[in-house]
């Protein structure tokens, strides 16, 4: 499977495929149970216990962003969706490669746990200049709601619940269909200016009998995003940012069936598509080893292609009463391919091409069992299960370079390689937890405890062996974790309630740290494995209050969380330190990945709504941290400064229309809570306002408009820094005063 592949199934035939699928749920007359989508529906949260509670019920601190909050804040993407969730971020903005993953309270990428529909989305990757494989792989109009869990929960949810878990639920077949209704749709088109992109998409839900079934199709184009730049030009000068443009399919098909009653049987088919053209401007000029960079363009693309076939039973046995499993399979591609024109020292021309793949492919199944039952004066939910998955990883660089003649010219890397041996990693888990409810449901204690078993598999096959002369032989690996977690909530009173919890979170030694393989002949420099490594692992507390009244409610919570044996990828290698690095056998610089001590992150958040009057609602949420390094005595630097929300909003009688007014506070970010090691741009604190409103011409018109930085203010987020390097710095600023608007018809 790892052979780079370049036939796609084409995309035309594949919404074909998935239309015939549903296509008989557009047959027969309705069926007498289903879920009215007008209905006003309590905030539930899952991600939290993997069960279902309210917000108040929880020991933990959970997001909920539904479809509605996202389609009137008109979210275009996962940046968006969190930009009114302090302590919560994902970067991205003056680079081809796109968004990142999510940083959640100063931990992200791949120590953050994403699934999309219990299925986690591809890990993150990077090595060198052309290949950064981020995880931006879902439409966030595929999307019915989005939870974001704070801090760690790998005793539910196993490796990479280090920092929190996101996650996405895509959009159901019952969340269309009324009572009266055997076939519903919807049509949305929007416009954002911020980067000129248009999407379309179109929803179509249908019921024959005891089956019911959804198409969603999302197309979504644009260009690059404006900043506050003023310089264009070419070069590491540029303020402007690089032009590019991008082309995004998404496709989502369902079918549900229900049978004797308790039995439900689903099959999903989700099929994502991104590709993107950009000219990086701001390499042009540039001089490597005495080569200049005459020209720089890239063609990249993601793909996700994921199939699942899920089980429900909710009913009455001796062992469970509700049963949920899910058998699925996802593919994930990136291809990164980059052109140059070079003129060399001598003064010859040159065109050299680098092509960058990474491919992972996951397969495996989920089973979770449910069983209530009453001890004494104590009731009991309790939930058991097991997670079962097998992720394969390949990455394949490739590369030539011409000279004007179109004569090959020698490289100083061996092509093609792979930056790791083609990997197979296999994982097994059991958890328990139980939810036990006292004192007449005033106190309520949920313990849990999951036992994880990882096996890697490493094969240097001939690509990888041939690409890395001299490197040591990959070795297998294999780890054992068990994590816990204890989590309180106490009701003081109908209002005031109290809560606390204590987490584990760990991240297993990921492949591409254990083994890896590169050696750079001409700057005189390599890489290599650390079959040694050892888990991260992090323990967490955090308590807080919460009082709520018919008017409002407010929210606090305290939070720490202590890191031991972070992985630092690619540092000096420490057998060479006392040699400045450097490898006698070869006289080459030697990095390699090794484990650091230990690492602190506390802090504080808050979040509270008042309704001061009929229609009116104010909202306020804010989110401070700090973290510490202490084996080196400095600070970290994926904290982001104190940031708060503030929004007030009006909502006409019968919610026929409404508008909110937000503002965005952020604190500077200065030298001395920067680490000196890892040196990044200053940022200075800046206020955002933004304004949104919503109109519902009946029952199946909504309109959504947002103007967005009002002030056209000229600001950085610290979380965008870390890319800037030798760049102009305003080439990552955000985008000034923009606007977007969608207008959804519902058929």
């Amino acid at each position: 499977m790892f052979n780079k592949r370049v036939i796609r199934t084409p995309k035309v035939s594949l919404a074909v495929v998935a239309c015939a699928l549903i296509a008989p749920a557009f047959a027969e007359e309705p069926a007498d149970e289903v879920v009215d989508p007008n209905a006003e529906i309590e905030q539930i949260t899952v991600i939290a216990t993997r069960t279902e509670r309210s917000l108040d019920e929880i020991a933990a601190t959970v997001s909920i962003k539904t479809a509605e909050d996202l389609e009137q804040e008109l979210a275009g993407d996962i940046a968006d969706a969190v930009r009114y969730e302090p302590g919560v971020s994902v970067a991205g903005t003056g680079t081809r490669f796109g968004l990142s993953g999510f940083n959640i309270r100063g931990i992200g990428g791949n120590r953050v746990l994403t699934m999309v529909d219990g299925i986690r989305i591809p890990d993150e990757f990077s090595f060198g200049p052309f290949l950064s494989a981020r995880r931006d792989f879902v439409d966030i109009d595929s999307l019915s709601r989005i939870e974001i869990a704070r801090g760690p929960i790998s005793s539910l949810y196993g490796s990479d619940a280090l920092g929190g878990v996101v996650a996405y639920r895509t959009k159901q077949p019952r969340e269309y269909l009324t009572q009266n209704d055997s076939i519903s749709a919807s049509l949305k088109a929007g416009y954002s200016s911020a980067d000129e992109s248009y999407v379309t998409t179109l929803n179509l839900a249908g019921r024959a009998g005891p089956i019911n079934g959804l198409i969603h199709y999302a197309r979504r184009s644009g260009h690059e995003s404006e900043n506050g730049g003023s310089t264009g030009g070419i070069g590491t000068a540029r303020e402007h940012p690089d032009p590019l443009s991008t082309d995004i399919e998404n496709l989502v098909s369902k079918v549900e069936f229900d049978f004797l009653d308790a039995h439900r049987i689903s099959i999903g088919l989700d099929l994502y598509e991104n590709d993107i053209s950009s000219r990086i401007l701001s390499d042009y000029g540039s001089i490597v080893f005495g080569t200049r960079v005459n020209s720089r363009d890239a063609e990249d693309s993601r793909s996700r292609t994921r199939f699942s076939f899920g089980y429900q039973f909710k009913g009455s046995t001796a062992f469970a009463d509700r049963i949920e499993a899910v058998l699925y399979r996802q593919t994930s591609e990136t291809d990164q391919l980059t052109q140059e024109d070079r003129t060399t020292p001598r003064g010859g021309g040159q065109t050299r091409f680098r092509d960058s793949f990474y491919e992972q492919e996951v397969e495996g199944v989920w089973v979770h069992f449910l069983k209530r039952f009453e001890i004494g004066n104590t009731s009991h939910q309790f939930s058991y299960g097991a997670d079962y998955y097998t992720t394969d990883n390949a990455s394949l660089r490739a590369g030539r370079t011409i000279d004007s003649r179109g004569t090959p010219v020698r490289e100083f890397t061996l092509f093609p390689t792979r930056d790791f041996p083609v990997t197979e990693v296999e994982q097994l888990a059991v958890f328990l937890q139980d939810e036990i409810s006292l004192l007449d449901g005033r106190l309520a204690l949920s313990p849990s405890i999951r036992f994880d078993s990882f096996d890697a598999q490493a094969n240097a096959d001939e690509v990888y062996l041939n690409g890395n002369l001299g490197t040591p032989l990959p070795e297998d690996y294999d780890t054992q974790e068990v994590t816990a977690k204890l989590g309180a909530t106490w009701a003081l009173s109908d209002r005031i309630s109290l809560h606390a919890r204590y987490a584990e979170g760990f991240r297993a030694p990921p492949y591409d740290d254990v083994n890896v393989g590169f050696t750079n002949f001409l700057g005189g420099y390599k890489t290599i494995s650390n079959p040694d490594l050892a888990s991260e692992s992090s323990k967490g507390i955090e308590f807080g209050g919460g009082f709520r009244s018919d008017r409002g409610s407010l929210r606090v919570t305290y939070f720490r969380n202590e890191y031991k044996d972070f992985i630092e990828s690619f540092t000096l290698a420490p057998a060479f330190i006392r040699r400045g690095g450097i490898d006698p056998a070869d006289g080459f610089r030697t990095f390699q990945s090794v484990n650091r001590g230990e690492v602190t992150i506390e802090g504080w958040e808050t979040r509270g709504s008042l309704d001061f009057a009929p229609g009116w609602r104010a909202q306020v949420a804010l989110a401070y941290a700090k973290g510490e390094d202490h084996d080196r005595d400095a600070p970290l630097n994926g904290i982001e400064p104190l940031n708060a929300v503030m929004g007030i909003g009006y909502s006409a009688p019968g919610d026929r229309w409404g508008l909110r007014f937000v503002c965005t506070l952020s604190a500077d970010k200065d030298e001395s809570d920067i680490d000196p090691d890892d040196p990044r741009l200053p940022t200075d604190g800046y206020s955002v306002f933004d304004v949104m409103g919503y109109a519902r011409f009946g029952t199946r018109v909504h309109l959504n408009l947002g103007v967005f930085n009002l002030s056209d203010e000229n600001y950085i987020r610290w979380v965008d820094t870390a890319s800037i390097g030798e760049d102009a710095p305003m080439r990552f600023s955000q985008p000034g005063i923009n606007a977007a608007v969608s207008l959804r018809v519902d058929i």
